[in-house]
């Protein structure tokens, strides 16, 4: 988000980019087949079954979907990112046991099918992982992951998952709750914005605009997604939030729909009184920087403030301040 610094014009929406997970929204069951031991050379699958609930975001240019676990006690999410340049995806994995995104995939559909390849590791031992889609129906669709450990020249599938459209939402899982401290920001929201124009220059010419938000959570209120549309920048912004059930931690990304990236997080906690704070690195037109999001939640309208600071988070220079009201 830091980076964000278009000024407030009159611009128009773009347009839809693809359409290439469109398919893929509402819920399904699934049918899960998965190797107990890969890269053993065993052939022990094991066989269960749960639920999936999909959507698309950015008209289309962000998939999100949370599959359940019941036998395990778990959720799981995937996090796909189409880059409007490169014109192919990128795919995070998301397991609600350690609250990290893994490392991702990348690729793109060619014909009926898709495949995804990045860099990765299992149990200690770096691989290549590949996704591959297909098999899409209007009412089933086909995953896979394999893992290559000779650079790509010989792959072992591990995991299948089998999707089958249905009509109605699936029970929760009724897991026990982590946490509820993004819950505030579900449903429909208007953004009051104001804007540094020039940060780190000494300026003192703000800008303001609007903007509507749509908040959701998964993995029962630890992983919170919005999507805010900026009529006047001419772009959307998502915000993709998990928690660290270990370290009671948030990891927050921003994601501009002009590039399709995943920013360098931002990580902290809010305290008792409903004030979070949270820190991570970036840079500002190539000057290395310290982010620090600072939201307050409590009462009707709440609100977030964005600073940069270049001198270690010694001084702070607020850039863009929100309050949000129903």
């Amino acid at each position: 988000m830091s980076t964000d610094t278009t000024t407030a014009t009159t611009a128009a929406q773009p347009a839809k980019i693809t359409g290439d997970f469109d398919f893929f929204t509402g819920h399904f069951d699934v049918a899960h087949r998965q190797l107990k031991n890969p890269l053993t050379g065993s052939d022990d699958w094991e066989e269960y079954t749960g639920t999936c609930h999909a959507r698309i975001l950015f008209d289309g240019a962000v998939s999100i979907d949370q599959v359940t676990f019941p036998s395990k006690g778990a959720y799981g999410m995937s996090l796909r990112l189409f880059d409007p340049v490169e014109k192919d995806w990128t795919i995070y994995w998301i397991n609600s046991k350690t609250g990290k995104t893994q490392p991702p995939v990348r690729g793109r559909w060619d014909g009926d099918s898709c495949w995804l390849v990045g860099e990765d590791e299992h149990e200690g031992r770096p691989v290549l992982a590949s996704y591959v889609w297909s098999d899409v129906t209007e009412r089933t669709a086909k995953w896979q992951q394999a893992f290559s450990v000779d650079n790509g020249e010989t792959w072992e599938t591990n995991w299948v998952m089998e999707f089958t459209r249905r009509d109605d939402a699936p029970e929760p899982l009724g897991l026990p709750k982590v946490t509820d401290d993004f819950e505030f920001l579900n449903g429909v929201w208007q953004g009051e914005h104001q804007r540094l124009r020039e940060p780190l220059t000494g300026s003192t010419e703000w800008y303001e605009f609007s903007s509507t938000l749509t908040g959701w959570t998964y993995f029962d209120g630890a992983v919170s997604v919005d999507e805010g549309v900026l009529p006047s920048l001419g772009f959307k912004g998502l915000t993709f939030r998990t928690f660290d059930p270990i370290a009671k931690e948030w990891s927050i990304y921003w994601i501009n729909s002009l590039r399709g990236k995943l920013d360098t997080p931002v990580v902290g906690k809010f305290d008792a009184e409903g004030n979070g704070l949270f820190y991570g690195p970036d840079e500002h037109n190539g000057v290395p920087i310290e982010v620090r999001f600072h939201w307050r939640k409590n009462g009707p309208a709440p609100t977030w403030e964005q600073s940069f600071s270049t001198d270690g988070g010694q001084t702070w220079e607020a850039n863009w301040r929100t309050t949000f009201r129903r």
